[in-house]
Parts: structure tokens; sequence; C-alpha cells
């Protein structure tokens, strides 16, 4: 059964709540849960804290990273744990993060963590369509800003 719904969470097509930014993808962490719920109505995730309970862990250089960890409540599934540095909307490492950053990049961090059980895992591939999936099944729905040639977009992670 598990094997069954691996595949499923694989195949599933997000691309209908991804968002450009810049030159990255994104797909909210809302919609993400809303998905993994679906298919693995037990899932769980922890946000990591520090030793003084803080949600993120600093360097010495003032940057800071955020560790979430992903578990589909299945037995014979391993956890999924990934770390992610706190960033400003360019990917580049944020010294001092104030709180809306650290909080921007958990959640960034949850959806990453979703990524590797395999929800959307295809947009930080920086393919266009899930696993099984041609363009003839799934036609990208064109607004005024398609019909113009754009760089591929990369995801935000």
């Amino acid at each position: 059964m598990t094997d069954n719904r691996m595949k499923q969470i694989r195949e599933l097509n997000v691309n209908e709540h991804t968002e450009a930014k810049g030159r990255f993808t994104y797909l909210s962490w809302a919609w993400a849960w809303q998905y993994f719920k679906g298919v693995f109505p037990n899932a769980s995730f922890e946000k990591h804290t520090n030793v003084d309970g803080y949600p993120a862990f600093f360097g010495p250089d003032g940057t800071a990273f955020v560790k979430v960890t992903v578990d589909i409540g299945e037995e014979g599934i391993a956890p999924m744990t990934e770390l992610l540095y706190v960033m400003d909307n360019r990917n580049n490492p944020i010294t001092n993060p104030t709180s809306k950053d650290i909080n921007t990049a958990l959640q960034r961090c949850l959806t990453k963590a979703m990524a590797f059980h395999g929800l959307g895992l295809y947009i930080y591939a920086g393919e266009d369509l899930p696993e099984g999936e041609d363009k003839e099944q799934a036609p990208k729905k064109q607004t005024p800003k398609d019909t113009l040639p754009t760089p591929k977009s990369k995801p935000i992670i």
C-alpha cells in the first residue's frame, strides 16, 4: 500500500499551485501540505530548535539555517530531514535574520522535506511535469505574460 502511495505522491502534478518568483518556481507550503496529507493522512513534521528553544541554528558569521523533519507516519518509511539556510529572495544567505526570515525559511524547508518524499520533486530537478506524465496530458494554462519568451525558472529551495 505504501509503495502505491509513494508512486502517487511522485506523480502528483502540483503545477497548478506553483508560482514564478524571479527566476525560481515556488510551491507554497500550504498547498504542499494539503497535497501531502491527502496522500499520507498520518504525516507529521517537526521544526527543530537549538538548545535555547529557538528554531534556527546560527553560524559565527551571523547567518543561520533551519531544520525540518517530515514523517509520513507509516512503518518502514524513514522520516526525511532537511536543512536550509535562511536566505533572501535571490537565494543569498541573510546575516542576522529576523523572525520573519526564519519563519519563511522554515516553511521553505518543510516544502523541501516533503519533496524528498516525492511531492513536487520534479520542480527541484528543473522539470516541467511529474514522473509518468507527458506535456500533451497536462497543458500549461497560458496567460499574457506566458506568450513572451522567458528564461526557465529554477526552484526556490
